[in-house]
Order: C-alpha cells, then structure tokens, then sequence
C-alpha cells in the first residue's frame, strides 16, 4: 500500500510578520528551516521508502523541500 505524505513550507519571514504571501516569496527563517530537519528526521523514523517527492516552484517550498532531502 502505498502512503502520501503532505508537507507544508517551514516558516518564514511574512509568517512572522503576519503578511499574507499568496505567489510572493519570503525566505525561511532559522525556525523554518528547523522545522525542515525536523520533518526530515520524522520521515526517516516513519516512512520506509520516499519514491517520489514533488513541490511548487516557489523559493520557500523548494527550499523546505531541498532541506529534508539533503538530511
């Protein structure tokens, strides 16, 4: 059986600053990115296998994305 994981952005900068981004892009914050190695360390305890990982193109989640796969 197969599993989808769903995984939101780490936090960032409009985040804090309570700005709606929409298509805007912000950077991760120190907290963001924390949230990323946490997440990583979550799906290795967790998910056996990771076939196939995907994002949108903007920065926060891709960056979000790059920090779970390098962990």
């Amino acid at each position: 059986m197969q599993t989808l994981y769903l995984m939101r952005h780490g936090q960032t900068e409009y985040n804090v600053q309570h700005i709606l981004q929409g298509r805007c892009d912000s950077p991760l914050t120190s907290e963001g990115i924390a949230q990323a190695r946490r997440t990583a360390a979550w799906l290795r305890e967790h998910a056996e296998h990771v076939e196939l990982t995907c994002t949108s193109p903007l920065g926060r989640a891709r960056q979000t994305l790059d920090l779970v796969r390098e962990e």
